[in-house]
């Protein structure tokens, strides 16, 4: 199992969730995009960081694979949002610990108790920014309730209900594997290791994925009963995605 108390960056958003609306003005016009009027100051350096974390840029600010596909397809399409998901579990460690608690239903106060059980080293203030911010994320893209990965429910105190997406699409599965693969640094994974796999990502079955895992093209791994074999680690995103 992982150590969470041993790992940074829970809060990095400057308290605010990414929001759908946020995206469509980026990608209507990256040049000025920070100078647009609904975006305050604090809100820029937020969705800048959000950039970095959903993996649609690079460190240096330049579009990634990812974000090409976003800007040539725009911001409704399912199977964008999520490798997107994947991309923030892999990149943000309040997701990453969040998907491994996995489907349930949550107040937002009892999510911030949870957080500083995994991490006693985290301060309460950056516990509960840390859920504000994945919060703020689910209830205002479509990550929340169309991929079913946390349903924020109005009132006091908020209420989180992760129910899950029953079946991701291929190019989502492998991207998780890529990314499952770059962070173990290791290409063979033992099936029976406790380790973020597609089905903790998105919630959904360990049988739905390796039914489709079986009728994937050998090009992108090897797999048997106990482990499963990268063969490469390329970029993958035009699997099966439309």
């Amino acid at each position: 199992m992982y150590d969470w108390n041993c790992l940074k960056g829970w809060s990095r958003h400057q308290h605010f969730g990414l929001r759908k609306e946020w995206l469509d003005i980026y990608f209507t016009n990256q040049k000025s995009w920070h100078k647009h009027a609904a975006l305050g100051n604090r809100q820029v350096d937020s969705l800048n960081a959000w950039l970095k974390t959903t993996g649609l840029e690079d460190k240096k600010g330049c579009l990634t694979p990812l974000g090409n596909l976003f800007l040539i397809n725009g911001t409704s399409s399912r199977s964008l949002w999520e490798l997107l998901w994947a991309e923030v579990v892999f990149n943000y460690v309040t997701a990453h610990w969040f998907v491994h608690l996995g489907c349930g239903n949550w107040t937002t106060k009892e999510l911030r108790i949870l957080v500083r059980t995994a991490a006693p080293r985290l301060s309460e203030w950056t516990a509960v920014n840390a859920v504000l911010e994945l919060a703020g994320f689910l209830e205002k893209t479509p990550v929340g309730d169309e991929l079913g990965q946390g349903c924020v429910t109005k009132g006091r105190p908020r209420r989180i209900k992760r129910f899950g997406l029953a079946a991701p699409c291929d190019a989502a599965i492998v991207h998780v594997l890529r990314r499952l693969y770059l962070q173990e640094g290791q290409r063979k994974l033992f099936w029976n290791e406790n380790l973020t796999w597609p089905w903790v990502v998105f919630g959904c079955s360990r049988q739905f994925i390796m039914e489709r895992i079986t009728t994937m093209d050998k090009t992108f791994f090897d797999f048997d009963e106990q482990y499963l074999i990268m063969r490469n680690d390329e970029e993958w995103y035009d699997v099966a995605i439309f």
